[in-house]
């Protein structure tokens, strides 16, 4: 036995000894002295309990030179990730399986796009915003080049190449693709309609329902404007592949000052991101002359999305509108390298581009454009499916070069409402609802993005006639009619991916708009009351109900076979009295969401067949078509083509009710007390290298359970399915509140930590406080920051 305890003793030694030789050689460096070359002068850089880098410089130079060193020195591997994405360069260091992913990135354009806003920006002259990015890349390529890089790297054998302007832009463009809704939806639109008829069409909601809700616009402003936001088979499982987080959605409402208890303005916003490790936002908190910034960035961009100085607060949530057309072309009989157009013939242009692929040579790609864009089908396995035809992709991002570094740059420092809105206006595409609140009393939102005039016949959901020149779009619609509400009389701004309301110009704009449960909410809840505060609008942000699936589950009980369910008597009463609650110890989410699959199951995968079924869950489609398909009793889609008989709306609530009750007993035992909806959810937070093993018990972040639900305020989003456990793909990447009454006392959180470095104390600090709903400081304040700061460097000019 003594010898069995000194062997386990120096295993253990061995063991921990071990780890501290490989944490010093990975790990990050949060103490003492580091030099930069280039550096104007002393820098100090104070890390927070929770990691975050408090930067104390003589010059934006200097503050954005040493940002770039401490955001990669945290998120590296993240960069890298999100850089190889935009450029089309994943194969290269990832392998061959992700080839594919690399083809259709670069058939969208995103870096020939990259590279054409990199040309254009090495074209303006000097400014106070190139020194600023100039620096932060060399910052950047300073940790490259000197400091310890992460363990990811050492893993992949693999060293970083320096880190460029293009990279920058490429990370815009992936960004700007990254919600891809008109890529899930438009082919499994264009299939219903060919190939199933307008009476199944006319069950979807293609369109807005006069029952969703919309976001009110005020055009005209007022108030205070003067006072001082890899499988071939499908392209989700393409995406799927990807080693960075997609945009779901997002929340935010900023309330005025005649609703506060402060009497000043309340602003919130948690963007929806597909949950990674690390998560998708960085926080920094900037200070130098005439500027202070307390911001969240993106791994390789110097200048925060979302953020706030001590006057004024921006946030965004997605627009969603519809900003990418797919055009059928129609080749010329005597040449099928020539579209027709009209009653000419257009070109097709080609291009060869070289892949670089780990491990292999070069693979020569070749990319096929018409005179509407990009020729999707090879990279797009959908658009087979539903023609043998060559289809183009025409998406607004990639029209112009980009101006998103400009226009995060300007409206940061922005002095009043009137600058903001100028900085707003330069965003052209993706489309943003950018939200504003300042403490002389504003509050503002714009969505922002260049919006195209379609012809009144366009259906943009549908495949258009590339042929015909008159189903393109016919201009630009001016800045000033985009949606918008400026100091509106009911004393609040809110958006939740949402659809705008009727424009000033007649127009109600086309989207991938989510049905506004969660606006609902949110508006519902701020109109009830006039003094909100810090504190008591966390119940609103952690919100977990939603009442459209409680009603559904009401009308799916009260039509099905009553005779059928004396022994489910019990259950059928929770259903019919269920609030829309998603807690964890409550039971009607897991009858729910497994009954509602089944039954979607049974209306729509014998018409469309198992993949593309799968894939109209995939889609803006499912979330607001689930109740008008509950609802509708005389739908086609409720009876089964494969049988002789005509199966009723009973008939399948039935059957998928009994199929659900039998494999719930299967899966969580005959005491259906225990059917808690925690039994059912899953959180982890999957790095990229975490798809092999066992690499993911390393990497990966695993979580609490949360309350999983679809559309409530709290929106923490999974995909259903018919195994009964909810994997937890997305939901709030930060959760922001600041009350302009004391700016300094804001709070946020993070899904898991503020560093991607494996061997960095701060690498999960965060995940249980968020599965929990707990917040903790964004501190501001100087005094407070330094004398409580535990860690700190001195950056020292060389």
């Amino acid at each position: 036995m003594k010898k069995l305890i000194f062997f386990l003793v120096i295993l253990f030694f061995l063991f921990f000894t071990g780890y501290q030789v490989v944490k010093y050689q990975f790990g990050p460096k949060y103490s003492g002295e580091i030099t930069l070359t280039g550096l104007n002068s002393e820098t100090e850089v104070y890390f927070d309990d929770y990691g975050i880098p408090h930067i104390y410089a003589g010059s934006a130079e200097d503050a954005y030179q040493t940002l770039g060193y401490v955001h990669a020195q945290d998120r590296l591997f993240q960069m890298e990730m999100m850089r190889r994405v935009g450029t089309g360069t994943l194969a290269e260091l990832l392998g061959e399986d992700l080839l594919d992913v690399d083809k259709f990135f670069r058939t969208l354009g995103i870096p020939k796009h990259a590279q054409w806003s990199a040309d254009e920006w090495e074209k303006t002259g000097p400014s106070e915003i190139k020194i600023a990015v100039n620096a932060y890349i060399a910052g950047v390529n300073t940790f490259i080049k000197e400091g310890k890089l992460p363990l990811e790297y050492t893993l992949l054998g693999n060293t970083p190449r320096p880190y460029t302007i293009e990279d920058m832009h490429g990370i815009i463009g992936y960004m700007s693709f990254t919600f891809a809704m008109a890529m899930k939806t438009d082919p499994l639109v264009t299939k219903v309609a060919r190939d199933l008829g307008p009476d199944y069409l006319n069950v979807l909601s293609v369109h807005t329902l006069p029952e969703h809700h919309v976001i009110p616009n005020q055009n005209k402003k007022s108030g205070k404007e003067d006072g001082k936001n890899l499988d071939k088979s499908s392209l989700q499982k393409l995406l799927n592949n990807l080693p960075v987080p997609l945009i779901e959605g997002s929340n935010s409402w900023v309330i005025g000052p005649n609703r506060t208890a402060s009497g000043e303005v309340l602003f919130l916003n948690d963007t929806h991101i597909g949950f990674a490790q690390p998560s998708v936002w960085y926080e920094a908190h900037l200070e130098y002359p005439d500027f202070s910034y307390y911001g969240n960035h993106l791994a390789g961009i110097p200048f925060g999305l979302v953020g706030h100085t001590r006057q004024h607060s921006m946030g965004l949530t997605m627009f969603e509108n519809d900003d990418q057309d797919f055009f059928e072309e129609k080749l010329n009989p005597d040449n099928p390298n020539e579209t027709v157009y009209g009653k000419e013939f257009r070109p097709i242009i080609s291009r060869i581009e070289e892949i670089p692929v780990k491990g292999q040579d070069p693979v020569s790609f070749e990319i096929k454009e018409s005179v509407h864009g990009p020729i999707m089908n090879e990279v797009l396995p959908e658009i087979g499916k539903v023609t043998s035809n060559p289809v183009a992709s025409w998406w607004v991002y990639v029209l112009e070069p980009t101006k998103a570094l400009e226009a995060t740059w300007r409206m940061s420092r922005s002095k009043d409402i009137k600058e903001f809105e100028e900085g707003a206006k330069l965003i052209h595409a993706p489309g943003l609802n950018v939200m504003y609140g300042d403490k002389a009393g504003n509050i503002a939102w714009w969505a922002t993005a260049k919006l195209p005039i379609r012809p009144e016949h366009v259906n943009s959901k549908i495949f258009l006639d590339g042929s015909n020149p008159e189903d393109e779009p016919q201009g630009w619609m001016p800045f000033e009619e985009n949606p918008m509400s400026i100091n509106p009389p009911e004393g609040f701004v809110a958006t939740a991916n949402n659809q705008p309301d009727t424009l000033i110009n007649g127009t109600f704009f086309p989207g991938y708009y989510y049905p506004g449960d969660r606006w609902n909410r949110i508006a519902q809840t701020i109109i009830s009351r006039t003094d909100w505060d810090q504190n008591n609008i966390k119940d609103l942000q952690l919100e977990v109900v939603n009442e459209t699936h409680s009603s559904l589950a009401t009308i799916m009980a009260d039509n099905v076979f009553l005779k059928d369910f004396e022994n489910h008597k019990e259950i059928m009463a929770l259903l019919a009295t269920w609030k829309g609650n998603h807690d964890l110890d409550s039971r009607a989410p897991t009858i729910y969401y497994k009954w509602l699959y089944h039954t979607l199951h049974a209306m729509m995968a014998d018409e469309l067949g198992e993949e593309w079924f799968d894939n109209f869950l995939e889609t803006f489609l499912y979330i607001r078509s689930v109740s008008k398909l509950i609802k509708t009793e005389n739908s086609p889609w409720w009876n089964n083509i494969n049988t002789p008989e005509i199966e009723s709306r009973s008939k399948i609530l039935t059957d998928a009710f009994n199929k659900t009750m039998a494999e719930l007993s299967e899966q969580l035992g005959d005491d259906k007390k225990k059917w808690v909806w925690e039994k059912a959810v899953v959180l982890e937070h999957p790095h990229p290298l975490g798809a092999k093993q066992p690499l993911d018990k390393i990497f990966n972040v695993k979580a609490p359970a949360v309350p999983a639900n679809e559309e409530s305020v709290n929106k923490l989003a999974f995909k259903l399915n018919p195994d009964g456990i909810y994997h937890v793909k997305s939901g709030p990447a930060m959760r922001i509140i600041l009350d302009f009454a004391n700016v300094e006392a804001s709070e946020s959180i993070l899904p898991t930590g503020q560093s991607g470095n494996l061997f960095s104390p701060w690498y999960s600090d965060q995940a249980e406080m968020f599965a929990k709903g707990q917040y903790r400081p964004q501190l501001m304040n100087e005094n407070q920051i330094k004398s409580n700061s535990k860690k700190k460097i001195v950056f020292k000019k060389d």
